[in-house]
């Protein structure tokens, strides 16, 4: 069995009788714990019809082993971009509400909890945004939620500081993720003008080259305006009648017009 007497009020005492490992102490709903309060902590046990005392800590101060209750009431609202967490603070922790932090850890609904992933350092507030970046679309979500009394070094002299560990983790809320914006595209959006220019552009050039390609008449009429060779060469093109090309005169050769063969045809009429 243990004993806690406060140092403060000598007449108060606590008794706890071990139930296996542990031992409970609940006081009456008229003592509140102070951060000022402190108790001393002795053991009783007996032995061979002897009752042993030791103490087991002369100081103990509640303030510093504050375990809260899990955080209650936890709620998801799911919008087009964003999915919004609340959650509640029960009554007798009201007065204390901006010295609570707290943890959240969400997951993949088909996930273990060991992957979760986790948002820490949430102090004084009571809901939390997740946005639709940081979860997987069309997938179903839950989120759990821890809390303890905030490390505040600053906000309070130490003797008026509350501490202690992580409650335990509260009941899951499951949440389908929300689309992330603009992932759809609607159906009324304006087509990109640059996208739209280089396709007209493309078009065209494919219909003159197809023009051009397999219509006899486009090609004399493109021809048409081509000059003549036949008045800058007129004794060779009357000669050969415009299959002809013209060789140079050979060393020794003498002057005279000069010579051509057939070739090609470079131009007619």
């Amino acid at each position: 069995m243990h004993t806690l007497s406060s140092n403060l009020a000598p007449d108060t005492k606590h008794r706890c009788v071990f139930r296996g490992s542990a031992c409970t102490v609940v006081l009456p709903p008229e003592e509140v714990i102070a951060p000022s309060d402190n108790f001393t902590i002795t053991l009783h046990r007996h032995i061979s019809g002897k009752e042993q005392v030791s103490l087991v800590d002369p100081q103990y101060l509640p303030r510093r082993h504050v375990k809260l209750d899990p955080p209650s009431d936890l709620q998801s609202n799911v919008s087009s971009d964003s999915c919004v967490l609340t959650w509640g603070v029960s009554l007798g922790l009201e007065p204390l509400a901006s010295l609570l932090s707290y943890e959240l850890a969400f997951k993949r609904q088909e996930e273990a909890w060991e992957r979760a992933r986790h948002k820490g350092h949430i102090v004084g507030v009571t809901w939390l945004i997740l946005e639709a970046a940081e979860l997987d679309p069309g997938s179903t979500y839950e989120a759990r939620l821890r809390v303890q009394m905030a490390n505040l070094e600053d906000a309070m002299a130490e003797e008026e500081r509350y501490e202690g560990p992580w409650s335990e983790w509260s009941r899951p809320v499951s949440f389908l993720s929300p689309q992330r914006p603009g992932r759809l595209v609607s159906p009324l959006r304006q087509p990109d003008s640059t996208f739209v220019a280089m396709s007209i552009f493309l078009l065209l050039t494919s219909l003159t080259y197809l023009l051009f390609k397999l219509s006899p008449r486009v090609k004399r009429t493109l021809r048409h305006n081509v000059p003549s060779p036949v008045p800058f060469f007129q004794p060779l093109y009357s000669v050969h009648h415009g299959n002809f090309q013209v060789r140079g005169r050979r060393a020794g050769e003498g002057r005279g017009c000069p010579e051509a063969w057939p070739a090609q045809d470079v131009g007619s009429g």
